[in-house]
């Protein structure tokens, strides 16, 4: 009776861990959604967990940042979000008008939305405004930028338009406000270089009160 005990017990320990470990193995922290694969984020802006990476030797594709997006910019002088302001300049000992100043040089960018399709990038000057420009990108590299200990990467692309490099920040923020960083210009080195610019761009269904916590953040 003893032995017949023990080799129930025996079997039951090994079922116990041949469970757990097929457990572990189907745990998966990410989901996906659409072509870009995405994971709880925190903390703020660039300080967002980018865990959709690509692998070192795949190739990034515009259509990980398909759709049409609007500049975070051009939300910011809506009378609704400037209590955001006030809060920036309270708890950072500024004026309002500063706390204004430096979100938009934060942000800063020469067109007010875009609309990515098809390998090409279409520029306007604002929300279903006027064209700017449509190019087609092609991928170039990615490049390490390490923040607060973590290692972010911006994606190159490159055109024969009037933007003639971008960078793009992987999707992030699903869980608040879906949104990536966009960087342009003619020198890539310079564009890497710089620590405080960080152009957001937000789909257009986002709603004031998202934005006012973006700028309140």
């Amino acid at each position: 009776m003893k032995n017949s005990f023990k080799i129930l017990l025996a079997f039951a320990i090994v079922g116990m861990f041949a469970f757990t470990g097929c457990e572990k193995s189907g745990d998966k922290d990410s989901t996906t959604a659409g072509n870009v694969t995405t994971e709880e984020s925190a903390g703020h802006d660039h300080d967002h967990d980018h865990d959709h990476d690509h692998d070192d030797e795949e190739e990034a594709s515009l259509s990980d940042w398909e759709g049409e997006w609007n500049s975070i910019a051009t939300y910011a002088d809506d009378e609704k979000v400037q209590g955001a302001y006030k809060e920036v300049a309270e708890r950072d000992k500024i004026t309002e008008e500063e706390a204004k100043q430096n979100f938009a040089e934060h942000v800063k960018v020469e067109f007010g939305a875009v609309k990515i399709e098809d390998g090409k990038i279409t520029f306007y000057d604002a929300p279903n405004g006027n064209e700017i420009d449509s190019s087609n990108f092609e991928y170039v590299d990615k490049h390490p930028m390490e923040h607060g200990g973590k290692t972010y990467y911006w994606y190159e692309f490159k055109s024969d338009g009037k933007f003639e490099h971008v960078l793009l920040m992987p999707v992030h923020g699903e869980e608040t406000m879906p949104h990536f960083h966009l960087r342009t210009g003619s020198d890539v080195e310079s564009m890497l270089g710089m620590d405080d610019w960080y152009p957001t761009f937000v789909s257009p269904t986002v709603t004031l009160d998202q934005v006012y916590e973006e700028i309140a953040e």
